[in-house]
């Protein structure tokens, strides 16, 4: 019975096909930009600044990024301006571009508590905040997402 030889190591394929598809992955998006987070942060700043003020229209300058940022604009001062909020934020992120942004602190002379929880994302260099339910039209027989009462 004859036996057959090997030529090559066995094996030798898999490590190198493996640094090869690493290297073509490391090169996809490598031209993409990582955020300013500082830039993030006066976005922020700002939205809490003209909140404070219930200032209508330069939140809807700051908002104007997304299609329907003046309707938004509107339910924010309704819901939230002008409560004097002095707080903090801390970010979380799992997907590229998105960040849930808890905003803690107080408000308004009783001091209290607030704690408000929004999704930002940059878009063509733009920051926009995740309108307020309702605010954005659902098409007809669309699903509804909002929990029973």
């Amino acid at each position: 019975m004859g036996r057959t030889r090997r030529t090559k190591p066995f094996g030798i394929g898999v490590p190198v096909a493996a640094v090869l598809c690493a290297v073509l992955l490391a090169g996809c998006g490598g031209a993409e930009e990582k955020p300013d987070l500082a830039d993030q942060d006066r976005f922020l700043g700002r939205y809490v600044e003209l909140l404070n003020a219930s200032d209508e229209p330069g939140l809807a300058g700051l908002l104007a990024a997304h299609p329907h940022g003046g309707d938004d604009a509107r339910a924010r001062i309704e819901r939230y301006g002008g409560r004097d909020w002095d707080v903090t934020w801390k970010r979380t992120s799992e997907f590229p571009d998105v960040w849930s942004v808890r905003l803690t602190g107080t408000a308004g002379e009783r001091r209290r508590p607030v704690a408000v929880v929004e999704t930002v994302s940059r878009e063509d260099g733009h920051w926009l905040l995740t309108p307020l339910d309702g605010v954005v039209p659902k098409p007809s027989g669309a699903a509804d997402t909002a929990r029973p009462r």
